[in-house]
């Protein structure tokens, strides 16, 4: 667990120190990734694999709890599809910081989630959880996860 985190501060503070592709940050960049996590958020809850994989870069990563890291948008979505064939899966997350870098190019967002899926004898379990997800704006002007890390609370 130290680890992962002594590995996320040094991913999240290399990339806040990126050179950039955009012009320094505004108001709007927060506004627009509280807009993009809704729409993922929203993809996910209606269990629709290839536009929430659709939220990473090309070579984005996904950090699940007690599993490998995920890396690449194909295989993202295949972990994400996996997840979302669970009977009783229901997912829900938001943001509860933003932080844009100065220079507008990167940026973080912590937040929640509650994830639901059956038991071993069917009856719905929700597991309460946290996310770190560092963000990156491309050359055209889109903002993409980089890498999404989250866990429960338990």
């Amino acid at each position: 667990m130290m680890r992962m985190r002594r590995y996320l501060a040094v991913f999240t503070a290399t990339l806040m120190m990126a050179p950039g592709y955009a012009a320094a940050a505004t108001p709007a960049d927060e506004q627009r990734l509280r807009e993009l996590d809704k729409q993922w958020s929203q993809a996910a809850g209606a269990k629709d694999a290839a536009k929430t994989a659709s939220f990473y870069a090309e070579d984005g990563s996904m950090l699940p709890p007690n599993a490998p890291i995920v890396n690449g948008k194909a295989k993202i979505q295949e972990t994400w599809a996996g997840l979302m064939a669970k009977p009783g899966f229901a997912i829900h997350f938001e943001p509860t910081r933003i932080v844009v870098a100065k220079s507008g190019d990167v940026a973080f967002d912590v937040g929640t989630f509650e994830l639901t899926m059956n038991d071993a004898q069917g009856k719905p379990t929700t597991a309460v959880g946290k996310y770190v997800v560092a963000w990156s704006r491309k050359k055209n002007g889109e903002w993409k996860v980089e890498a999404d890390c989250f866990n429960t609370d338990k």
